[in-house]
């Protein structure tokens, strides 16, 4: 009994997860799985197929390689002796509705033993001892009793159905077979036999497509969490984004009144003056008139001339008007239309209907221009005038003319882009030039430039208030045009300090299948990256890297700010960093960091250091197992950290970034390993 019950699980234990049969000829997989070698061979087919390299397909392992597969001839004598000690079943009695009466016996007669095919009849084991004893009966074919013995009569010609048309998919008899004689035709026991394996080909395809739709599904189901995910996160950050606009709007209008308040204030205080002095002169006149009276009414004789020398000295002139003090109408006015172009401004950016400002965008494209950032060398952006009081500041003058990428316009909204003030975690570089600083918007006040032998670059520059060219942030993040004659260099804000911060910008990276170097193999849901020593059976793309063994991301940043992190084990034989588009796919340029599409950080052994325009930077710092990239588009920034109890800042890099970027990543060791952060 105990033996009996062990049988079921066991029975379990030798049946193959993909044709759900006992095991004929089992392999192992790498993974410890056993599996048909039919079975195993016939799924790695399809894989190979749709490019999905070798995958388990009852764990979902993924092999950089095509595991070589071994007999397991353990597991094959265990399901032949399995095979052998399973207890046939006994035979049973048919039901008594599958019973078939004799048809040489009167009704209600024996049942039959056997039935002949030849005579087309059921027999008793009375009335069959003819067939055994009798010497004309002897080339009769007997079978077990068969009950649909009348529906195998031909209805044509009443003979045996004993062939089976393949074309015509009909069973036929011998005179029927001079019919279909132009006809592929078998007997009916190897037609039955050869659809059978028809049939168990079929099932065991069915079972392998089965598991096949059962990947596809979670991948489905993946893809569409990671839309609901970012579907929320993005409304998440639409809603910032009005709420600072708005907060930028009621500092504005806090700002205007503020000005006005201020020119009221002056000019009643000058009223207030002026009232104090006439009401001064109208009092001192009326005493000086009761004096005169007092003298004129009650003076006589010689007190007359006593009292007149008694009198004050008054000066008698005639009183002029006094001038005219009102507020500054200009100033006022200035103000007002301020407010009022920046009014008509978002009425016709938002004339349009959201859908059809996303459609202008998309159709338009990234716009064109050099990726590279701006040199040391170039002249220096003029300043703008203050937004509310209307002084101009004079542009420096440069021998060279400014180029169209490094000029500024005068615009309430708009200051350039400059490189935040040093933080604990970004140490600034001992060459960096001196920012330079805008006056305060409210007060007017405007401070001196330091002096500096070698002009900034564009990528330098600082301002003391990122609130002005934060609103035009803000309305190109909504996807809103700027007029064509401004091209605005953004400001930059401080990046965050902590992990906690970064977080808070952190985005899924995969790899991307079809930018992949053949040497490179993809594995757990292409988030890990390793090394080959046999090429992979890839396509070939144009898209591919033909000398260098790198992969672009799947994912691609146009704007905003991103974060991701990226752990490396084995050697340190590897680059994390960034990509354009554009970036070549053969020859040496094509290297990251060698071109002015790319920036990265490199390991090369014990060397660490950065790369851009084939300019190597070293880097004195430890091994990093964690790299956590940073990246700000609209202020030109990237910056590369090592992730640990602190966030060690291992470079960061300047530039005027045009059209998608594709996180970037190079092996360079089959030792090196790369993970991405899920």
């Amino acid at each position: 009994m105990a033996e009996a019950a062990t049988l079921p699980g066991l029975e379990a234990e030798l049946t193959c997860a993909i044709c759900l049969e006992l095991f004929q000829e089992p392999v192992t997989a790498p993974c410890g799985h056993n599996f048909c070698r039919s079975c195993l061979e016939r799924f790695w087919a399809v894989d190979r197929r749709l490019l999905l390299g070798f995958t388990c397909p009852q764990c979902r392992a993924h092999f950089p390689e095509r595991p070589e597969l071994h007999p397991n001839r353990v597991l094959c004598a265990v399901v032949l002796g399995f095979e052998q000690g399973r207890p046939q079943p006994e035979p049973e009695d048919p039901a008594p509705e599958l019973r078939v009466p004799c048809d040489a016996c009167p009704p209600g007669g024996a049942w039959a033993s056997r039935t002949c095919l030849t005579c087309l009849a059921s027999y008793c084991p009375e009335h069959l001892q003819p067939h055994h004893q009798a010497p004309a009966f002897r080339s009769h074919s007997l079978g077990p009793p068969l009950a649909d013995l009348a529906e195998r009569r031909c209805p044509q010609h009443g003979k045996l159905l004993e062939f089976h048309c393949r074309p015509h998919r009909a069973c036929i008899c011998a005179v029927c077979l001079l019919e279909h004689r132009a006809c592929p035709t078998l007997t009916i026991e190897k037609a039955r036999d050869q659809q059978e394996e028809e049939l168990k080909a079929q099932r065991k395809n069915v079972g392998f497509q089965i598991i096949q739709l059962q990947h596809s599904l979670e991948l489905v189901q993946y893809q569409k969490q990671h839309v609901t995910d970012s579907s929320v996160k993005q409304k998440s950050s639409i809603c910032c984004d009005f709420n600072d606009m708005k907060t930028m709007i009621e500092e504005e209008e806090k700002i205007a009144a503020q000005l006005i308040e201020a020119e009221e204030s002056k000019a009643s205080g000058e009223l207030l003056g002026v009232l104090d002095q006439i009401t001064a002169q109208l009092e001192q006149l009326k005493q000086y008139k009761e004096q005169l009276d007092t003298v004129l009414t009650h003076s006589g004789g010689m007190a007359f001339w006593k009292n007149i020398d008694e009198l004050p000295e008054i000066s008698l002139d005639t009183h002029t008007s006094p001038k005219q003090i009102e507020v500054d109408a200009r100033k006022v006015e200035l103000v007002g239309k301020v407010v009022s172009a920046l009014k008509q401004i978002l009425v016709r950016k938002l004339k349009p209907p959201l859908e059809q400002r996303v459609q202008q965008l998309k159709n338009a494209g990234p716009p064109p221009g050099p990726t590279e950032p701006t040199s040391a060398n170039d002249s220096e952006s003029s300043q703008t005038s203050n937004p509310v009081e209307g002084k101009q500041v004079k542009k420096r003058k440069a021998k060279s003319k400014p180029s169209a990428d490094q000029r500024q316009v005068s615009c309430p909204d708009q200051s350039a882009s400059l490189r935040p003030p040093p933080g604990p975690t970004e140490p600034t570089s001992a060459n960096d030039s001196e920012s330079s600083q805008t006056s305060n918007p409210v007060e007017g006040k405007q401070v001196k430039k330091n002096k500096a032998k070698s002009k900034p670059s564009a990528d330098q520059r600082q301002v003391s208030s990122p609130d002005q060219s934060a609103s035009l942030l803000k309305l190109l993040d909504l996807g809103l045009p700027l007029p064509r004659q401004v091209k605005p260099l953004f400001i930059q804000a401080a990046p965050p300090r902590i992990r906690q911060d970064f977080m808070q910008y952190n985005c899924r990276v995969t790899f991307n299948q079809r930018t992949a170097h053949k040497k490179l193999a993809l594995s757990e849901r292409y988030s890990s990256l390793s090394m080959s020593e046999q090429p992979q059976v890839y396509a070939d793309l144009p898209e591919r890297f033909f000398n260098c063994s790198q992969v672009l991301g799947l994912q691609s940043f146009g704007n905003g700010r991103r974060y991701w992190e990226v752990t490396t084990n084995g050697s340190s034989f590897w680059a994390v960093g960034l990509a354009g588009p554009g970036l070549e796919r053969c020859g040496s340029r094509s290297r990251l960091g060698r071109n002015t599409l790319s920036w990265c950080v490199e390991s090369f052994g014990q060397k660490l250091s950065a790369w851009h325009a084939e300019r190597e930077v070293p880097i004195n710092a430890p091994q990093p197992r964690v790299i956590g990239v940073y990246l700000d588009w609209e202020a030109g920034f990237v910056a590369f950290y090592s992730v640990g109890s602190l966030m060690l800042l291992l470079h960061s890099f300047r530039a005027q970034f045009q059209g998608q970027l594709f996180p970037a990543f190079w092996l360079g060791s089959s030792t090196t390993k790369l993970n991405l952060a899920q």
